[in-house]
């Protein structure tokens, strides 16, 4: 525990040196998530700033209002960087965020330091509300490579542990149950959900109690959380799971309660838009709409109306008391939406809650190939499970007529991120 102090209050003095720009942005986003009130003088600043100082905003200079500004995407940025980059910060050394290209389209995104600090700030803000605090031991699973490992006293200032998840079989469960249980030290885990799921898979098959784990809270990122993931993390290893809903690009949108599911969004720095899957239309309250955010703070490459690729619900109000502005469910990537036989959206909760009685599986990959088309991957099932049994389920919620093939491997390969995609869709029905 002192160490955990020590290492605290080494951040804060580091910070206090600099002017104290984390802490500042810290106290600012807790007064506005607190209070539940916006900022449309830092809305005004940024597009202003967007048109005076970026080549793709410039012909935007006699908007109104935000709606007047076109809706960008990963390949529009991709395909001229330079269009958003600010003349103001061209010559200046930038920090650059390289997403992980899980999807095969990486692009790097220059953010100022303001803006980096201000990332920091949400990590630190995001992190106390789900249970973890700068200095406390954490686990962070992922691939780790030269691109994205911290050096050895990176590791130790963070009192961080950099667990490899090239692999998630068997073997690697193992060591990261036994490094769970052997060091009590360890307040917080970070990982994918799938990493997550086959952790949990495993410890359930050992039967380990609650008591055997010091944990105080997980957090589940990049991915979707199923609810029986989530249900099962917090009974099995006795603490709190949260999911976070971020991207490299732009810092963290959203943060699930402790005690409730939906996900509290960042409006402290950003301004979120709810449009219709296939229009640039506001989307109605009850029904699925794509993300598109404008980053209040990165004055470097501005990103206004940025379509994050995501599908998400949004929720009226909250129910744990928080007043935030709230999402209901993230549904994931728009590209990975699956659909039934006769075209309807399945949600990727329907898929993952009725594959969650095979208990034996260590791992699961659903694919759509086409109309009425599917593909189920599964590990762990042989000796266990009739494929029959498989397709019987699938077809409860894709329709009788539905034709499913189910193909065996161990391991299921992950992304080169380490990221492992539960849901995979290769058909989007005519408009």
């Amino acid at each position: 525990m002192l160490t955990a102090r020590v290492r605290n209050w080494g951040f804060r003095a580091n910070d206090l040196l600099k002017g104290s720009p984390i802490r500042k942005h810290c106290e600012d986003i807790d007064a506005l998530l607190a209070s539940g009130a916006e900022s449309p003088e830092r809305l005004e600043a940024i597009l202003r700033h967007a048109v005076q100082t970026t080549p793709f905003y410039a012909g935007c200079s006699g908007y109104r209002s935000l709606q007047d500004f076109p809706i960008t995407s990963k390949d529009i940025v991709k395909a001229q960087p330079d269009h958003f980059l600010s003349e103001t910060f061209r010559n200046t050394r930038l920090h650059v965020m390289r997403t992980s290209g899980s999807t095969g389209n990486p692009l790097a995104i220059y953010q100022d330091w303001d803006k980096r600090h201000r990332v920091l700030a949400e990590m630190i803000c995001f992190g106390r509300r789900a249970g973890y605090h700068v200095g406390d031991r954490y686990v962070f699973t992922r691939v780790w490579n030269e691109h994205n490992r911290k050096s050895w006293l990176g590791a130790l200032r963070e009192n961080a542990i950099m667990f490899d998840i090239s692999l998630l079989d068997e073997n690697r469960m193992r060591t990261l149950g036994d490094l769970l249980r052997g060091d009590h030290r360890i307040g917080c885990l970070i990982g994918y959900p799938s990493t997550l799921e086959a952790l949990v898979r495993h410890l359930e098959a050992r039967g380990d109690p609650p008591e055997a784990f010091q944990l105080r809270t997980i957090i589940s990122i990049s991915e979707r959380l199923p609810e029986e993931v989530r249900t099962a993390l917090r009974a099995r290893l006795g603490c709190a799971v949260v999911a976070r809903y971020s991207n490299q690009e732009n810092g963290i949108f959203a943060q699930q309660c402790v005690d409730g599911d939906e996900f509290h969004l960042n409006t402290a720095s950003f301004v979120f838009e709810f449009l219709k899957l296939d229009e640039d239309e506001p989307a109605r309250p009850d029904e699925e709409a794509r993300l598109v955010v404008t980053d209040l703070f990165n004055r470097a490459m501005p990103l206004i109306r940025y379509d994050t690729g995501d599908v998400v619900l949004r929720q009226s109000s909250p129910s744990c008391g928080w007043e935030t502005q709230t999402l209901g469910d993230i549904r994931g990537r728009r590209e990975d939406l699956i659909y039934d036989t006769r075209d309807r959206l399945v949600s990727p909760a329907t898929v993952s809650i009725h594959l969650w009685g095979f208990t034996q599986l260590k791992q699961f990959q659903f694919i759509q190939e086409g109309q009425g088309r599917y593909q189920l991957v599964v590990n762990g099932a042989r000796g266990h499970y009739r494929d029959e049994d498989f397709v019987a389920k699938a077809r409860i919620f894709l329709g009788e007529d539905a034709r499913v093939s189910v193909v065996h491997l161990d391991p299921i390969p992950s992304l080169p991120s380490g990221k492992y995609a539960l849901i995979l869709s290769r058909y989007r029905p005519a408009p």
